[in-house]
Parts: C-alpha cells; sequence; structure tokens
C-alpha cells in the first residue's frame, strides 16, 4: 500500500490531473453523466458479421454485415469505422437506414 505522503507529494506534482474515464463520462458544469457507448464486432461461422451498439449496457442497434457492401463493412472494421458509429450513437439515432445513409455519404 503505498504511503499517504507519497500521494499528496504525487497530488502536488500533478494538481490538476484526473481520471480521464471519470472526466470524459460526467461534466461537472452541466451536472450531467454522460452515456456510455460500446461498440462490439462479432464474426460467425458462415462469414457473416454484427456489430453490436450499447448504449449504458443496453443493446441500442445491431448493424448485420450481410446487409452491408463490402467497402461498407472494411471501412467499420477500421479505428476510423468504430469512432463514425459512436458519433452516430451519440447522437442518439436508433434505426439501420439512418446509419446506412449516413454510412453512404462519409464513404463519397
Amino acid at each position: 500500500m503505498a504511503d499517504p505522503k507519497e500521494l499528496d507529494e504525487v497530488k502536488e506534482q500533478f494538481p490538476f490531473a484526473q481520471n480521464k474515464f471519470d472526466h470524459d463520462l460526467y461534466h461537472d458544469e452541466d451536472n450531467t453523466i454522460q452515456p456510455i457507448i460500446r461498440i462490439k464486432r462479432t464474426g460467425v461461422l458462415n462469414k457473416t458479421e454484427k456489430w453490436k451498439i450499447y448504449r449504458d449496457e443496453e443493446l441500442s442497434l445491431v448493424l448485420e454485415g450481410n446487409k452491408l457492401t463490402n467497402k461498407e463493412k472494411e471501412f467499420l472494421r477500421t479505428m476510423s469505422g468504430i469512432v463514425f458509429l459512436i458519433e452516430l450513437s451519440k447522437t442518439g439515432a436508433k434505426s439501420f437506414n439512418f446509419f446506412k445513409n449516413e454510412l453512404k455519404k462519409q464513404l463519397k
């Protein structure tokens, strides 16, 4: 266990250090808690993929790979594709058609 004096010294050296996770999910000035959004990509045996979007531990939407083109699937496999899905999920979009149209706009 760390010595309390050592912890105080660290706090003096870094007075504004925060846990990034806590800082990103709670905005004190607005007094609002931000939702946790997770994206999980799963591959099934018959080579179909699914992207499951969770919002606060609740399944929000499932994007099925067999309804997407190869170019769209390749994009969603990248880090920028995951960021794209998270940004759209933050807007509260919950329909497959909305995601599909926004994905087409992104790839143009």
